[in-house]
């Protein structure tokens, strides 16, 4: 289990339910293993994250994303000849289409996707029309948006952590 909240991984049911995480509501992500890959169900990680254009997997009925670029396989050179695309970020071999990632990681650390979303930001930003004395608040303001975005996109490789006990 992963505590979004507090940025922590690796955690236990019996870590779950300790006193300083069962009486405080923390949002967390079951992070499961296939095929020696660490994944999550889209179906939680959408709460929290865009996943359109990320190759899905069925696991046990469910669907699923990865959490960092798949492993190359021993015949990569052939993928060609299976159909299909490459990952925008790593190369590695996409089975459907219109997707463009192999992971939540690849999608995250697309120079191409943090800028859609930043500028996206600053032009939502920018139509505000404000006084002059609280426009400088919200130039801070939006500083500050970018700064913390630029954060999140840089420390949210949603790589588990050691565990805890």
């Amino acid at each position: 289990m992963f505590c979004i909240d507090c940025n922590i991984g690796g955690f236990c049911r019996h870590c779950i339910n300790s006193p300083s995480h069962s009486s405080i509501r923390h949002r967390w992500l079951q992070i499961c293993k296939y095929v020696y890959q660490d994944v999550v169900r889209l179906q939680d990680i959408q709460k929290h994250l865009d996943c359109s254009l990320i190759q899905t997997y069925k696991i046990n009925g469910e669907k699923a994303v990865h959490l960092n670029p798949r492993p190359r396989s021993k015949d990569s050179k052939t993928w060609k000849g299976r159909g299909g695309s490459c990952c925008n970020t790593c190369g590695r071999h996409i089975q459907e289409f219109p997707n463009r990632y192999c992971s939540i990681a690849c999608k995250v650390s697309d120079d191409a996707y943090r800028d859609k979303i930043i500028s996206f930001q600053i032009s939502h930003f920018g139509e505000v029309s404000t006084k002059e004395s609280t426009e400088n608040e919200c130039c801070s303001s939006l500083t500050e948006s970018s700064e913390v975005f630029q954060v999140w996109v840089t420390s949210t490789g949603l790589k588990p952590k050691k565990k805890v006990h």
